[in-house]
């Protein structure tokens, strides 16, 4: 009985995580969806004086932001600074400036900044029994209209 005990709380426990670990991975590609909709639908270097509708070549290195559905009539995706919080679920967005070298490889360091790619690291992360997990994914964007 002790077994069969002991097997229920382990399926039990996994089954959570992989819940969580599945409905944390659909936060990331949320993320990146608005972020791809909402670099088509605004200029690359956009400047908007409220910053909810900069371009993402003014997006700030280095800050956290996540993504939020307007309120206009016809909702819009917008980047906003800070963090979210969704449920028990943490998501933020980074974005960092890119280096291209002389074979027009992106590389870490040593290269020419390249003003049409952003690097975008999404982060979705939460604690479940005192332990904490996360689910980071890098992406890529660029000016496809240049």
């Amino acid at each position: 009985l002790s077994t069969l005990l002991g097997f229920l709380a382990f399926t039990l426990t996994t089954s959570s995580f992989l819940r969580q670990q599945t409905e944390a991975t659909a936060l990331v590609q949320e993320a990146l969806e608005a972020i791809r909709n909402f670099r088509d639908g605004t200029g690359w270097n956009d400047n908007d004086p409220q910053n909810k509708y900069d371009g993402l070549g003014q997006a700030q290195t280095g800050v956290a932001y996540h993504v939020a559905l307007s309120e206009d009539v016809l909702p819009r995706w917008q980047l906003l600074l800070a963090s979210e919080t969704l449920g028990i679920f943490s998501r933020n967005i980074l974005f960092e400036n890119v280096q291209r070298d002389v074979n027009d490889d992106i590389v870490a360091s040593g290269g020419v900044q390249d003003p049409d790619t952003k690097k975008v690291t999404v982060t979705v992360s939460w604690t479940a029994k005192t332990k904490a997990h996360e689910v980071v994914v890098v992406s890529y964007f660029t000016n496809w209209r240049q």
